[in-house]
């Protein structure tokens, strides 16, 4: 079997698309759970490649589907026909100052986020988006098709950083998006699941470097209320929940002594406190860690009565508070290596309650169940439970998208390592609860076709939105050539 630089090479230097695509390849993400193999498949250089692709496509009548990294648990870039790999082949990034002085990164769609990082801290002054992904090795194409939320509260999601879009669509022509250009269109393109046409490059609103102060604290699970989460929201500038099963002991049969982790960023003008030596030997030590937790975690696939004892020490072992200082990229990304770790991952959205309630309310249940399945020796979750609470967005298909710009929505998702017996079944009632309870939305990129109903309940909860975005696609693609995904099209247009 090629590697993918052997793929690659397959393709001249002359990057002719009709005489350099590759047939019959077939496709793995990175978790292993999509696979498929397309008629051809094909790496992109430059906005030529991706226009000629379009063409070629258009006169052979295929259909065209992207992927980048790969980091999408759901089918989004399945196809049968033409694959679109866009990598670093496509990652030129430059960095504008505008006449008001605000900043703008444009980066390629296949720019990894942490390329983009050290561009802007190369510049002269430093600068940083406001906020992104904790994975910062997956590219930015992908996480702006999908919706991917990220981390910072106040900063609402991704969409809302981007200022302008550059998309080929299904003549070949490449279109720029943006609020000055037609609002509308922006708010359809911010979150296109890939429907509009093929994403070449994105435009990020960026801003002077600065730092955060990170904080790790272990409150008790019993005793931590909905107004604790409330003041710790309006008072930081980003706060992520993790629940590590049975982390008070592994023979706890309920969740009475059990802990949090939360972490917290607030602004700081503090200087960071690891220096450059520092912070590089810390994420290696990172990417270290999780390299060899992934073989660690699978010995519970062949021995799930184990968990809790795993569960436990994994924990224990991230248990001391912390609290440090960091340059923001460097606290958004708080984590290296967790791509190391070969996981299932469910997340959906849900609005918050006035008084945050239900963000208790759901976190506690989704513990209670942990610890029901538990007395039937059944084991679902054995990575960990996270929880983001993120202000809501405009962008259409966004899963945060609400008419009421201070409204919040928290994220609730889990997370289970590949093969775990009874995860599907685990998360197939608690998204029932959410749909029935609150009308909860999935993340486009998490698992979500498998829960029973799913297709037709978007169907119908989004058809006001994904009418609205029709009416912008159709302006782009109107005979479907990006339009070539089972899922999307049922959420689009009912059963079959």
């Amino acid at each position: 079997m090629e590697t993918e630089e052997e793929n690659k090479s397959i393709q001249s230097s002359g990057a002719d698309p009709g005489a350099d695509r590759i047939p019959d390849k077939n496709y793995k993400n990175w978790s292993t759970n999509i696979q498929f193999t397309p008629k051809y498949t094909y790496y992109p250089r430059n906005r030529e490649d991706i226009i000629n692709c379009v063409k070629i496509a258009k006169e052979e009548g295929l259909k065209i589907r992207c992927a980048a990294e790969g980091h999408t648990w759901s089918s989004l870039s399945m196809t049968h026909s033409f694959l679109l790999i866009l990598d670093e082949n496509l990652s030129d990034i430059t960095v504008e100052k505008y006449d008001n002085g605000d900043w703008v990164v444009h980066a390629e769609a296949g720019a990894q986020i942490s390329k983009i990082d050290k561009i802007l801290k190369k510049n002269e002054p430093p600068l940083t988006i406001e906020s992104m992904t904790v994975l910062d090795t997956v590219s930015i194409g992908g996480v702006v098709a999908t919706g991917s939320h990220g981390a910072k509260t106040q900063s609402r999601t991704i969409a809302e950083q981007i200022v302008g879009l550059e998309i080929v669509d299904a003549n070949g022509d490449l279109r720029k998006f943006s609020d000055e250009i037609n609002p509308e269109e922006m708010a359809a393109a911010r979150v296109n699941l890939g429907l509009l046409g093929i994403i070449y490059r994105v435009s990020l609103r960026v801003k002077p470097m600065y730092n955060l102060r990170m904080s790790d604290t272990y409150p008790k699970l019993a005793t931590f209320s909905k107004e604790d989460l409330r003041k710790l929201v309006m008072e930081s500038d980003g706060v992520e929940i993790f629940y590590w099963p049975f982390n008070a002991s592994n023979k706890s049969t309920d969740s009475s002594q059990d802990s949090l982790m939360i972490k917290r960023w607030t602004e700081s003008t503090d200087e960071p406190t690891l220096n450059k030596l520092e912070l590089a030997l810390y994420r290696a030590a990172q990417k270290a860690a999780t390299f060899f937790a992934n073989y660690y975690y699978k010995l519970l696939i062949l021995d799930p009565n184990s968990t809790p004892y795993y569960t436990h020490l994994i924990s224990s072992i991230k248990s001391p508070e912390r609290d440090m200082v960091w340059q923001a990229p460097d606290a958004i990304h708080y984590q290296a290596g967790i791509d190391n770790i070969l996981c299932q991952d469910m997340e959906f959205a849900i609005k918050v309650d006035d008084d945050f309630g239900n963000v208790i309310t759901e976190l506690n249940y989704i513990i209670d169940q942990i610890y029901a399945y538990q007395k039937d020796k059944k084991f679902p979750i054995n990575l960990t439970v996270e929880l983001r609470i993120l202000k809501s967005s405009k962008a259409l298909l966004s899963t945060a998208y609400d008419e009421d710009p201070e409204a919040y929505y928290f994220f609730p998702e889990v997370l289970s390592i590949n093969d775990t017996k009874f995860y599907g079944e685990f998360c197939q009632n608690i998204a029932k609860r959410w749909i029935d309870k609150y009308k909860a939305r999935p993340h486009w990129a998490k698992s979500w076709e498998d829960i029973p109903n799913i297709k037709d309940y978007l169907h119908g909860l989004l058809k006001e939105r994904t009418e609205r975005f029709e009416k912008v696609r159709k302006n782009y693609d109107p005979n479907g050539m990006f339009f070539d995904n089972d899922s999307i099209r049922y959420v689009f247009y009912g059963s079959p």
